[in-house]
């Protein structure tokens, strides 16, 4: 299931009202700097904390990526079930 972060949201919170085997968080580059610190320190300890019922990941898209790229790698987490308490970093494609 994905789920994308806003600024205002509690990331712990949207992480622990989640249900399902496999939770992807979409985490917007426009956090501030805290918030964003934040977010990235709490996806393994909530993955440990759901685990093994949820697994919990997260990607982070570069202002620029493009959308099928966050799409692609959302799917890519959600189907890989040894994987939990991954934060992956999107960036824009050059081509």
């Amino acid at each position: 299931m994905r789920r994308d972060l806003e600024p205002d949201n509690d990331l712990a919170a949207l992480v622990r009202g989640a249900v399902g085997e496999s939770l992807v968080v979409v985490i917007p580059l426009t956090l501030d700097a805290l918030a964003m610190a934040q977010a990235r320190a709490i996806i393994g300890p909530l993955a440990v904390e759901l685990a093994p019922a949820t697994r919990v990941n997260a990607v982070v898209p570069a202002e620029d990526c493009d959308p099928v790229d966050v799409d692609a790698a959302v799917a890519f987490l959600e189907n890989a079930p040894s994987t939990t308490g991954q934060l992956l970093q999107i960036h824009k494609r050059d081509l």
